[in-house]
């Protein structure tokens, strides 16, 4: 299986001729759209999901329900393409397996609560992307999609969360805010947990997951 990252939290799995967009935010390329066979979106905020461009596609899409309701507004019309998941939840999307975790986005500030639903997937057993959240996994992960970034980051949080997923490797994801001075954040603090590989992906950078 190929991962490609691109701009900020989007990924796109591939995989026996079958393309897995996740994230697709506005920042997202347009390359990255370009003949995939299904979407996964973790929660509703504009840099995980361009409501026009997924609108725009004729492709399944899994989310929670709030991008489902974000999707359908003004009257837009998406048939049966949406289709409502919650953590716990287990399906099948263009071939690849999935698994659903969590229903809640990272708090940012106490008062707020929680901004909204937020969902992670593990792909094929093996990579994570945990969207807004460091909702872990109940499994061993091989790739774990790492946010290194973001007004409700925080650093030793972030640094427990990879120490606790353990995952084989690292990827830092959540980065479109970050300097490339900010970006060595992700590699001196994060890649340096249990002697495991930080890779650090520019956009449109790929890596095999094996």
């Amino acid at each position: 299986m190929k991962l490609t990252k691109y701009k900020h939290a989007c990924v796109r799995l591939s995989k026996d001729g079958k393309d897995l967009l996740v994230d697709p935010g506005i920042w997202a390329e347009d390359e990255a759209f370009e003949g995939i066979d299904a979407i996964l979106v973790t929660h509703e905020h504009f840099d995980h999901l361009d409501a026009d461009r997924v609108r725009a596609l004729d492709v399944p899409i899994w989310t929670n329900a709030g991008v489902a309701a974000e999707l359908s507004k003004d009257g837009a019309e998406l048939g049966d393409r949406v289709t409502v998941v919650s953590g716990g939840e287990s399906f099948e999307a263009a071939g690849f397996q999935i698994s659903a975790y969590g229903n809640d986005h990272a708090i940012i500030l106490p008062e707020l609560g929680v901004p909204c639903q937020n969902v992670g997937y593990l792909i094929e057993d093996a990579v994570y992307h945990p969207g807004d959240s460091f909702t872990k996994p109940d499994r061993e992960v091989h790739t774990n999609l790492v946010p290194i970034s973001g007004p409700w980051f925080s650093l030793p949080n972030a640094i427990d969360y990879v120490r606790e997923v353990g995952a084989k490797q690292t990827i830092g994801i959540h980065d479109a805010l970050l300097s490339e001075i900010g970006l060595t954040m992700g590699e001196r603090w994060i890649g340096t947990q249990g002697n495991k590989p930080y890779v650090a992906l520019k956009p449109a950078e790929s890596v095999e997951i094996n």
